[in-house]
């Protein structure tokens, strides 16, 4: 099996890729950095963005959803997102608590 990569995720999931937001680079910065997880988290991103593929998928819903960021914070996954619907907010803070152990 192919190893994971943050490319091949957003190949399988388009709507994950991060948005960058339009900014006046006089008011700050924003700049994405590439993921540098090993392979036991990417497969934990992978679970996740299949989890909510298929919720939008069995619920026939909007696809409402913006990403801006994936990174680790203090021991957990973070999920900059912005979306109108709590079972994706739910799933995003399942997988937030699931990986807390593979960043101790």
């Amino acid at each position: 099996m192919p190893k994971l990569s943050e490319l091949a995720l957003y190949n399988r999931f388009p709507w994950a890729v991060p948005l960058k937001p339009a900014i006046d680079p006089d008011e700050g910065f924003y700049d994405v950095q590439p993921w540098q997880f090993p392979e036991p988290v990417l497969e934990l991103i992978e679970q996740m963005f299949t989890e909510v593929d298929n919720f939008f998928k069995s619920t026939n819903l909007p696809f409402e959803l913006t990403i801006f960021e994936i990174k680790e914070v203090f021991g957990y996954l973070d999920i900059s997102s912005l979306t109108p619907h709590a079972e994706v907010t739910a799933i995003f803070l399942k997988y937030r608590e699931l990986s807390k152990e593979f960043f101790q």
